[in-house]
């Protein structure tokens, strides 16, 4: 039988998602620019909220990851199930914080959840190509999300003028 992870059509098809799943940060790093002043609050918040929505579900791919594998006793399984929750607990709490607090910890988040996954996910039956896939979106959605924080830094303080 055919491990569907070793398909070319599934890696094709997780890299045509994952770069669709980078508009929404890009439009709202846009937005976050050219927005009018009294638009500016919802776009930053919009982005900090999908940026959550997505930190929460690269946790929640760990738990996936674990439960499909076939010894989930093991220590690296309890690893990664225990970081598997984290990021949403994480976000949960960020997100009750005003934008100038949450886009940060975000930013923050995002890397951090990149730089656990390539230590987790080594010894892990994930495909070879997904941690090229989790790095280009990762730098993608950083990207994103700290041209929002720089444009929140530059209006904010030009409004304060």
């Amino acid at each position: 039988m055919t491990d569907s992870r070793d398909i070319p059509a599934t890696q094709r098809f997780a890299w045509i998602l994952g770069l669709a799943g980078l508009l929404p940060f890009a439009a709202h790093a846009m937005f976050s620019w050219l927005s009018p002043p009294s638009e500016l609050d919802g776009v930053l918040r919009s982005q900090a909220h999908y940026a959550a929505s997505i930190l929460t579900f690269l946790g929640a791919l760990h738990w996936g990851v674990t439960l499909a594998s076939p010894s989930i006793v093991d220590g690296a399984a309890v690893t990664r199930m225990l970081w598997s929750v984290i990021p949403s607990i994480f976000c949960w709490i960020v997100t009750l914080y005003p934008t100038d607090v949450s886009l940060p910890l975000l930013f923050a988040g995002l890397a951090v959840a990149l730089v656990v996954d390539w230590l987790l996910y080594r010894a892990a039956p994930v495909p070879r190509w997904f941690l090229t896939l989790r790095t280009v979106l990762s730098a993608g959605a950083l990207a994103a999300v700290g041209a929002s924080w720089a444009a929140m830094a530059v209006r904010l303080a030009g409004a304060a003028r």
